[in-house]
């Protein structure tokens, strides 16, 4: 296998249960971006939230950030690319989750938004991502274009997966939708998925995707694994996804990404 970059989802691919990269993963991704491999971080965290990881590797490359529907050159913090979810689509998810009452993350200008800081589901994804909150009524938008919207139900429940298909069926190929995790479903615009977007950023940089490998180990991930040639899912990753991909490797606890590409680089 000869390549030119490598996609990097990080909750439950790079990073382990407790939201690090081991020193196993750091020292093969730092080795091969010496060696002129693009490194890329893909994942459904904001940017704020993801960049920590990119200046603990150094890696020469983009953040694609909200499942894609930002890029950013990290190292000069600008905007490469951004497609926000339009104002009605954002209204009429708001409206629906409100009637079902479940708890609503809206993201703008890398702010996230919630209404409720005491709820559950808030302090859940600020210790889980390290962002802070910012509480503001979601009545009271200038602009309701988001670059993404999350649902959120931390015990997964029958009726939050209900509202989950209400809301794709509603909708269709009007938006993007998917589960990042198993409580965190997500709305974007509907030219925004990780494949899709590392796709565009991969050609900006001369390379196909037939010289990319990608790992990944959620329904989210999945137009990025069956874009590139080489699509890897973790070992943690449900049957469906494993089923669907190339290539499966180890779980993000037990140093997967590394074993993967010490088979083929060592």
């Amino acid at each position: 296998m000869k390549i030119k970059a490598i996609a990097l989802d990080l909750d439950g691919t790079l990073l382990t249960s407790d939201k690090k990269i081991s020193e196993i993963n750091k020292n093969i991704l730092k080795d091969l971006d010496k060696q002129g491999i693009k490194i890329f971080i893909v994942t459904g965290r904001t940017y704020v939230s993801a960049k920590p990881y990119a200046e603990e590797l150094g890696i020469d490359s983009a953040i694609i950030a909200y499942n894609g529907a930002k890029v950013v050159d990290y190292k000069k913090d600008k905007v490469i690319f951004e497609l926000p979810l339009g104002e009605e689509y954002t209204k009429k998810v708001i409206f629906l989750a409100k009637e079902k009452g479940f708890h609503i993350n809206l993201y703008q200008n890398n702010y996230w938004f919630v209404e409720d800081l005491e709820r559950e589901e808030t302090k859940h994804y600020a210790k889980m991502t390290g962002l802070t909150p910012v509480k503001k009524s979601f009545d009271n938008f200038d602009n309701y274009e988001m670059t993404k919207i999350t649902i959120q139900d931390m015990k997964n429940s029958e009726e939050f997966n209900e509202f989950c298909e209400e809301i794709s069926k509603i909708f269709g190929k009007e938006v993007y939708t998917a589960k990042s995790q198993s409580f965190l479903f997500e709305v974007l615009n509907k030219n925004v998925n990780k494949g899709l977007i590392l796709e565009k950023v991969l050609k900006t940089h001369g390379i196909s995707t037939d010289e990319c490998v990608a790992f990944g180990d959620a329904n989210n991930d999945l137009e990025m694994l069956t874009a590139v040639k080489y699509g890897v899912a973790m070992g943690n990753s449900s049957l469906d996804l494993k089923s669907q991909v190339n290539y499966v490797t180890d779980t993000n606890d037990n140093n997967g990404v590394a074993k993967f590409l010490k088979k083929y680089f060592f």
